[in-house]
C-alpha cells in the first residue's frame, strides 16, 4: 500500500493507495474518526457494486453504518439533492461524532464533501473514490460543491476529509467512457506540472485506459503526488498556484452547463476539449509554440477523449464569465506554457477565445 500526505497542518490527511483496498477500508478510517457510526453516500452506480460490500466489512469491525443511494449523474449534484440529503440524515439522528463516507465518482464526493461541511456546522467524512476522475482528482483536496442554474460548482466549502482510500481494483468496473473522462485529469498533470508524465502518459496512455494494475497504479499515484504538493502550498485557491489545476475547466466547463449538465457531455470530457482549446489560445497569443496544441490534440484523439460540439462560440462565451476565476467581468484562463508548465493569464482577449470556440466545432 502506498500512502501518501497531505501537509496541511492540523488538517493534514492521508490519502492511501493500492488494488483491494476496500476490504481493509475499516482498520484505516477508525484511526481518523471519532465514533463508530457512519453514514455512507452513493449513487445507483456505485451501490449494486460496493455497497454491500463495504458496510459488511465496516460492520464486521464494529461500525454501525446506514447507505443513502441518490441517482447517478451530474443532476444528483444540487442544493436540492444536498438538502434532501441533509434532511434525510438528520431524521436518522446524526450527531455532531458521526462520519460521512463518500462511496463514489465525483458527483458523490462534491455532494458528500458538501453535506459533510455544513452538517451540524461540521461533521467528520472519508472518501472513497471508485473512478479515475475522482481518484486522480476531486477525492484530493477539499473542494466540495453542488452545482446552480449559474454554472458548475458556484455553491461550494473547502472542507477537507479525514482520509482519501483510494482502491484501484474499482476501475475494473468502470465503463471506457468514464475511463476517458478520468483520464483528461490525468493529462492534465503532466501538462502543468510534469513532462516525464505526460511523455509517460505518451507512451502508456491505453494500458490506464484498459485498466492495466500498474499503469492504473502509477497514474492515480503520481496524479495524487502532483496534487497534494499544490494543495499544501495553496490550500485555497488564494496564491494562484491552484488554480493552475483548472487548465482546461474554463473552457470545459461552458461545455457542461451549456449542455444543461444532464451527463451529455461529462466532466472530463469537457476538460479534454478544453485543454486542447486553451492550448490553442496560447500559441495564437504567443504563449506556447505552435507544436504544443498540435501534440495536446493528438494525445486526446489517440485515446479517444474529444467529443464533438456544435454550439457557438456566442452561446459558450457567457458561461466563461461566470467562472469562479473570473473577476471584475473578465475571464481569467489557465494556459500551457510548455509541456509540464503553465500560468494563469488574466484578462482573456475575448475575440482569440470566440476564435479558437469557432475553429474546435465540430
Amino acid at each position: 500500500m502506498t500512502e501518501l500526505r497531505i501537509g496541511l497542518g492540523e488538517r493534514s490527511y492521508p490519502v492511501y493507495v493500492e488494488a483491494g483496498l476496500l476490504s481493509r477500508a475499516a482498520g484505516l478510517i477508525r484511526p481518523r474518526v471519532r465514533s463508530e457510526r457512519a453514514f455512507i453516500i452513493t449513487d445507483t452506480n456505485v451501490a449494486p457494486l460496493y455497497a454491500k460490500a463495504f458496510e459488511r466489512h465496516l460492520r464486521e469491525a464494529g461500525f454501525s453504518c446506514r447507505s443513502f443511494v441518490v441517482p447517478a449523474g451530474e443532476a444528483s449534484k444540487s442544493f436540492v439533492r444536498a438538502g434532501g440529503l441533509l434532511e434525510e440524515m438528520l431524521a436518522a439522528g446524526c450527531d455532531r461524532k458521526t462520519f460521512l463516507v463518500a462511496l463514489g465518482g465525483g458527483v458523490v464526493g462534491d455532494l458528500a464533501g458538501f453535506c459533510a461541511s455544513v452538517l451540524l456546522r461540521g461533521v467528520d467524512y472519508v472518501q472513497v473514490p471508485t473512478t479515475l476522475l475522482a481518484q486522480t482528482d476531486s477525492s484530493v483536496g477539499g473542494k466540495t460543491a453542488v452545482d446552480s442554474k449559474a454554472g458548475k460548482n458556484l455553491i461550494g466549502t473547502f472542507y477537507q476529509p479525514k482520509a482519501v482510500l483510494i482502491d484501484t481494483d474499482t476501475l475494473k468496473t468502470l465503463p471506457p467512457r468514464q475511463m476517458r473522462a478520468g483520464y483528461a485529469e490525468v493529462a492534465k498533470y503532466g501538462l502543468i506540472a510534469d513532462a516525464d508524465f505526460w511523455e509517460w502518459l505518451e507512451r502508456n496512455g491505453e494500458k490506464v485506459l484498459a485498466a492495466d494494475e500498474e499503469a492504473c497504479r502509477f497514474a492515480v499515484e503520481r496524479s495524487c503526488r502532483i496534487k497534494a504538493q499544490i494543495v499544501a502550498e495553496d490550500e485555497r485557491e488564494e496564491t494562484g498556484r491552484r488554480a493552475l489545476l483548472n487548465l482546461g475547466h474554463t473552457f470545459g466547463h461552458a461545455l457542461e452547463a451549456q449542455s444543461g449538465m444532464d451527463g451529455s457531455v461529462l466532466h472530463g470530457e469537457g476538460v479534454a476539449v478544453g485543454c486542447v482549446l486553451a492550448a490553442r489560445y496560447a500559441a495564437l497569443k504567443g504563449v506556447c509554440d505552435a507544436a504544443l496544441p498540435e501534440r495536446t490534440e493528438a494525445h486526446f484523439k489517440r485515446i479517444g477523449g474529444l467529443v464533438p460540439y456544435s454550439w457557438t462560440a456566442d452561446e459558450l462565451i457567457p458561461w466563461m464569465y461566470k467562472d469562479k476565476k473570473a473577476l471584475n467581468g473578465r475571464i481569467n484562463l489557465v494556459l500551457p506554457i510548455k509541456i509540464g508548465e503553465a500560468a494563469v493569464f488574466e484578462n482573456a482577449d475575448i475575440e482569440t477565445v470566440r476564435r479558437v470556440w469557432s475553429e474546435g466545432r465540430s
